[in-house]
């Protein structure tokens, strides 16, 4: 009795038979047609992440200030902090900043500093990543032995982005 009850549950849950199969093989068709996506999915995601890491306005933003900062005091600052002082004088001028280091330095600052030579780079710092000129600052921290070179800046941001911004 158990296996007849059996036989009639198996033939009620049973699929029905298999259809023909089709004049054209589909499935090598479908196979390179799913690999073709996946390889274009993985061309875009690459493509986007490369594109966000060369043309990131953030970190141009940033990129752009360390370097005005390290044209400002290896050219301008450590030259006019150093010319009236004896060289024998020198350890113990720099050693009075060697804790917290010079006032800082703004943004406003760097740009406009040497005639405005940098006066091109505000592009960086007022387009979608805007940072504020009066805020934005850097602080150097000099170390001995108190070269141009022998020096810490610490950075502080005010920067933003602008949604607003439109090209």
């Amino acid at each position: 009795m158990a296996k007849k009850r059996k036989n009639q549950l198996k033939r009620y849950y049973s699929y029905p038979e298999k259809p023909e199969p089709l004049n054209f093989p589909i499935e090598p068709i479908a196979h390179k047609f799913a690999v073709g996506v996946i390889c274009l999915c993985l061309v875009l995601v690459l493509g986007n992440m490369i594109a966000h890491f060369i043309f990131d306005p953030e970190r141009a933003a940033k990129r752009e200030m360390e370097s005005l900062a390290k044209d400002y005091y290896e050219n301008y600052y450590y030259d006019n902090f150093t010319a009236n002082i004896p060289e024998d004088e020198l350890e113990i001028a720099f050693m009075t900043y060697a804790d917290y280091g010079f006032p800082p330095v703004y943004l406003r600052q760097l740009l406009l500093f040497d005639d405005e030579r940098h006066a091109d780079s505000r592009s960086y710092f007022t387009g979608q990543y805007f940072c504020n000129t009066n805020h934005t600052a850097v602080t150097f921290v000099p170390h001995a032995p108190y070269g141009k070179t022998d020096y810490t800046a610490k950075y502080e941001y005010e920067c933003e982005w602008d949604t607003t911004h439109r090209k």
